[in-house]
C-alpha cells in the first residue's frame, strides 16, 4: 500500500504532493526528517485519500545572547 507524502508551509492553506512511500513506517519517517529540515508541516495520506497523520516538527533553540 503506498502513502503518499503531501506538504504545505506553517501557514499555507494547500497540501502539496512530494513523494510517497510503500509503508507508513517509511512515509512517517521520510516526513519526520523533512519537517525537521525543512519547518513544514507534512501529512500521510493512503491510496484512498484518507489523511493517516500529520507530522510536524517542533524544536527549541538555543537563543543567542
Amino acid at each position: 500500500m503506498a502513502i503518499i507524502i503531501q506538504s504545505r508551509s506553517d501557514d499555507g492553506q494547500e497540501w502539496r504532493d512530494e513523494v510517497w512511500r510503500r509503508t507508513h513506517f517509511e512515509a512517517y519517517t521520510a516526513a519526520r526528517v523533512k519537517s525537521r529540515l525543512t519547518g513544514r508541516v507534512y501529512r500521510l495520506v493512503d491510496q484512498s485519500g484518507e489523511v493517516l497523520e500529520e507530522v510536524r516538527y517542533h524544536s527549541e533553540r538555543p537563543r543567542l545572547r
